[in-house]
């Protein structure tokens, strides 16, 4: 039987050496390698034939979602299971719409994690019972919101909004007047039903607006 070679990412090496320690019990790996942020990755990829990715989120340079949305661009063939401490739904959302093979908590057992290891190894997900909660979640979340749309430049306004930027920074960045980004702010809190900018940020987030 081949083995399998794995990649390891996180920036906390006490816990990439536990998760080495944990694989090795395992007779389907083979090769494992250890980075601790995700560029890393992207150049073990390219010096080794790797099965399966085993990342953190948070991680600096590159963090997990930048790295699963590269993978899934150009080594579509390697698997990866995201892990990490946060497992609020935005996340969990995010994640799996970029399409993770499994997700995991980090706070998970020594067997869960071989169980996720060897399910995403047979060609099928895994996710964690509080991954699926928190997803499920996500989704009641949208669809509160999902007779709200808003335009395009709306939509650009309203992130630059949330990067705390002034109208005036916006109207130059976007090579707009001030006045147009006066109207396209007035038309976000009329729409998202918000009486504050930060009203409408927060709106944003939790319908997912700036995962998009």
């Amino acid at each position: 039987m081949k083995k399998a070679n794995i990649i390891i990412a996180d920036d906390h090496l006490m816990f990439l050496e536990g998760i080495n320690t944990i694989l090795s019990d395992m007779q389907e790996i083979g090769d494992v390698h250890l980075a601790t942020e995700g560029k890393q990755v992207l150049r073990l990829l390219n010096q080794f034939e790797i099965d399966l990715i085993i990342s953190d989120i948070s991680m600096p340079k590159m963090d997990g979602i930048e790295l699963l949305t590269e993978l899934k661009k150009k080594h579509s063939s390697v698997k990866i299971i995201m892990l990490s401490m946060l497992d609020n739904h935005r996340t969990v959302h995010k994640v799996i719409q970029k399409g993770a093979d499994g997700f995991i908590p980090k706070f998970t057992s020594k067997e869960e994690l071989q169980t996720a290891v060897r399910t995403v190894l047979d060609n099928e997900q895994y996710f964690s019972e509080i991954i699926k909660q928190r997803y499920m979640e996500s989704v009641f979340e949208r669809k509160k919101y999902k007779n709200i749309e808003l335009s395009p430049r709306e939509k650009e306004v309203l992130n630059l909004l949330g990067d705390e930027l002034t109208s005036k920074e916006i109207s130059e960045k976007l090579f707009i007047s001030v006045n147009t980004v006066e109207t396209h702010r007035k038309n976000i809190l009329l729409k998202t039903g918000s009486k504050t900018t930060t009203g409408a940020v927060k709106y944003a987030i939790e319908s997912g607006l700036f995962d998009e």
